[in-house]
């Protein structure tokens, strides 16, 4: 069957060995575990990520470049990757699952024990792959990365990234947020986040990109502001982020009464901050 599950629609035949945009064939290929990993999103507690090893978007700055630009990893057949997951006792992180979403699907009805599933994404989804998504996660972890579709083309080859993300978000959207206490913490059971990582010299992109994220789902969805950008030595921006450009967004977020959500400590823009592959 010719592959869609992505935008880039471009149809190659994986089951007979055919790779796609995103340099995935058939099976799932998986780059690396971390088995207790936390994020800045502490209202997702501890997970098991898995990240997969290529993507369909493949951004000139990708922290984790050296997974994403090819499908480097373990392959993993359909029950071996149903046992990974049952491997887990905590909830899943699906780590850029996009384009293997025929293979997780695939894995999951082999899996004998129920999980939990954080499906995170780059935003770049069809609304389709939405829907199948959500019969089995708990959680989307979507980026929003662009409003400027110029920049989008410049940096992910992506013209159409805006507009599909929108959708896709809004399709996310229809998972209403559940919170549960757990040892005193509030923990988010069901629901969305909306991730947005601040480019330098781009903050106008940020600014409409707040304004899409509350025009489209509301200023009532968690949101998580991101200055975490490290140039990675590859692409595209080469400078760091300054300071007065991450207040900027972080005051617009403020001014168009975004409620819940995160603002990331500053210090958090450092190579330290990304997984060794």
């Amino acid at each position: 069957m010719k592959c869609l599950d992505c935008p880039r629609a471009c149809k190659a035949d994986r089951d007979i060995g055919e790779v796609g945009f995103c340099g995935g064939g058939k099976n799932a290929v998986v780059a690396k575990t971390v088995s207790q990993f936390t994020y800045e999103e502490p209202c997702l507690g501890t997970v098991m990520a898995v990240f997969f090893g290529g993507c369909a978007l493949k951004c000139s700055y990708c922290q984790n470049y050296k997974i994403s630009r090819s499908g480097v990893g373990k392959e993993y057949g359909d029950k071996e990757l149903a046992e990974l997951f049952d491997s887990s006792e905590y909830s899943i992180d699906l780590v850029t699952p996009s384009h293997f979403l025929s293979a997780i699907e695939r894995a999951l009805p082999q899996c004998e024990n129920k999980h939990n599933y954080i499906y995170n994404t780059s935003g770049y989804e069809t609304t389709e792959a939405v829907r199948r998504a959500a019969a089995f996660s708990d959680v989307f972890l979507t980026d929003f990365k662009y409003s400027d579709e110029q920049l989008s083309v410049k940096l992910s080859c992506a013209r159409d990234y805006p507009k599909v993300a929108v959708a896709a978000m809004q399709e996310m959207r229809k998972t209403s947020d559940e919170w549960i206490e757990v040892n005193g913490a509030r923990i988010l059971k069901r629901g969305m986040i909306v991730r947005h990582l601040v480019l330098p010299g781009n903050v106008n992109n940020s600014l409409r990109a707040l304004d899409m994220i509350a025009e489209s789902v509301g200023t009532n969805t968690v949101l998580s502001l991101m200055s975490q950008f490290t140039p990675n030595g590859v692409g595209e921006p080469h400078e760091k982020l300054r300071k007065i450009e991450y207040k900027a967004v972080a005051e617009h977020a403020l001014k168009l009464g975004f409620g819940s959500g995160y603002f990331q400590q500053f210090s958090s823009a450092s190579s330290s901050y990304t997984p060794e592959f």
